[in-house]
């Protein structure tokens, strides 16, 4: 009996540290969700950071990889890397090393005999889980994984140029820099762009919702598509994207209940992210310069309009007020041959450039093309503003009110303005232009002779 009790008590305390071991946690047991591409040293820290693991790898391990695990430990999947790319793993105590096998450690792993099949589990114990299939053989990866960095490069700065454009096009799309921005519920835009910030969009975006160097938190609805560059894409459960979504040097987390029409694609790793850090840098510069640009475009384009019209108006007024006769000759002809006045211009700009030239080669002709090269313009100017005058008069106006003056400024903010639209615009300023310089040249600027001249005598009797 004795000899029994002694038995048990010895059974308790061996069986007392298996329990305590087997109820102590392994952080190396945590499963993990990792979608990843880019290079093998990337991927095996974004397995440590999804693990919580101490991982230390050594070496370049520049090998292009793409892994998608789902519900295994962090310890498997670090061991299956580890198999599929011939590296050696070493596990002291919670901190794993990773390194390239040597040649004669590859070929030691090649000839050594295969692990001795496990002992069977007692019925009580739980099966181990299966380890997915979760490394593309090198054979099997897609052309986006197989980017180097400077395909990588030009893709991401492709990809920047075509949303760039896009913003552009848009017109009530929201932009910020060095802060964030939020659409908020029940709020509509064009497009949502943060440069150096975060976006939530709890809201609806028309068109993209693109992040520069922040991350990216939606909840809403983006009927284009979601690009975010150096950061971290997380789409909520009530998240829902037309388009495609993409992350360069950062990672895109998907909650159940999102939904994504597209493609969704995740470009991350250290490599990449200071690649992507560079490009924004560029586009943040090039959106800067652009921005300049456009302002005294915009600014200047009340200025330009009114300067131009000054420039005709006071020209024509000119022109009425010291030969009035002939800028009336001017508008007579384009009023009678619009068309013959437009084809003589044509002919005569045409011939204008070859004419010139011939002038220059020449001592005695240099005067000569100087003098042409200034009074075809200014003559030119002087039949646009008879033009301006005969369209002025075609106002209904009041006798009393209708001047010079007033019939010349209407006339020159009609061809102005229609100056304006584009391609349409264009084409009616160089027909104007060109009816403007054939009047000039049918009338030699409103001095044809009419008619056959008067005999100076009229008789023999009065010449005697």
């Amino acid at each position: 009996m004795k000899t029994a009790r002694r038995l048990c008590l010895s059974a308790a305390l061996l069986a007392a540290p298996l329990s305590l071991a087997q109820s102590t946690p392994d952080d190396s047991a945590q499963e993990i969700q990792l979608r990843f591409r880019g290079t093998l040293r990337d991927a095996l820290q974004k397995i440590a950071e999804e693990g919580e693991l101490n991982v230390v790898v050594t070496g370049a391990l520049d090998t292009p990889t793409e892994v998608n695990f789902k519900g295994v430990s962090a310890d498997q999947a670090l061991r299956t890397m580890a198999r599929a790319y011939s590296l050696h793993l070493e596990r002291d105590g919670g901190i794993y090393t990773l390194r390239a096998m040597t040649d004669a450690e590859k070929t030691r792993a090649q000839v050594a005999p295969p692990p001795a099949p496990p002992a069977p589990a007692s019925p009580s114990a739980p099966a181990p889980p299966p380890v997915p299939s979760a490394v593309t053989p090198p054979d099997d990866f897609s052309d986006s994984a197989l980017l180097n960095e400077k395909d990588l490069k030009r893709r991401v700065h492709a990809q920047m140029k075509k949303l760039h454009q896009r913003a552009r096009k848009g017109g009530q799309g929201m932009v910020a820099r060095g802060h964030s921005l939020e659409v908020k519920e029940g709020e509509s835009v064009d497009s949502a762009i943060v440069y150096g910030g975060n976006l939530v969009i709890d809201g609806h975006v028309e068109g993209d919702a693109v992040v520069y160097g922040g991350n990216l938190q939606l909840n809403g609805h983006v009927e284009g598509d979601v690009v975010v560059f150096g950061g971290n894409a997380e789409l909520g459960p009530s998240a829902s994207v037309e388009g495609s979504v993409s992350s360069f040097g950062g990672r895109v987390t998907r909650q159940p209940g999102a939904q994504v029409e597209g493609s969704i694609e995740s470009l991350g790793g250290a490599s990449i992210s200071r690649m992507v850090s560079g490009e924004i840098k560029d586009a943040l510069k090039d959106a800067r310069e652009e921005e300049d640009e456009e302002k005294p475009e915009r600014g200047g384009t009340l200025a330009s309009f009114l300067l131009r019209f000054a420039m005709l108006f006071g020209m024509g007024f000119l022109g009425q007020l010291f030969f009035p006769s002939r800028m009336k000759a001017l508008s007579a002809e384009i009023r009678n041959e619009p068309v013959k006045s437009g084809l003589l211009g044509l002919m005569g700009a045409v011939l204008l450039v070859p004419a010139l030239l011939i002038l220059s080669v020449t001592i005695v002709g240099i005067p000569l093309a100087l003098a042409l090269a200034l009074v075809v313009p200014v003559l030119t100017v002087w039949g646009f503003a008879a033009v301006a005058s005969e369209l002025g008069s075609r106002f209904p106006l009041r006798p009393a009110s209708k001047t010079q003056a007033l019939v010349l400024a209407l006339g020159l903010l009609v061809l102005l303005g229609l100056g304006q639209i584009p391609y349409l615009g264009n084409v009616v300023t160089v027909l104007a232009l060109l009816v403007s310089l054939g009047a000039v040249m049918r009338t030699r600027f409103g001095i044809r002779p009419q008619g056959m001249p008067e005999p100076i005598f009229p008789n023999e009797r009065a010449r005697g």
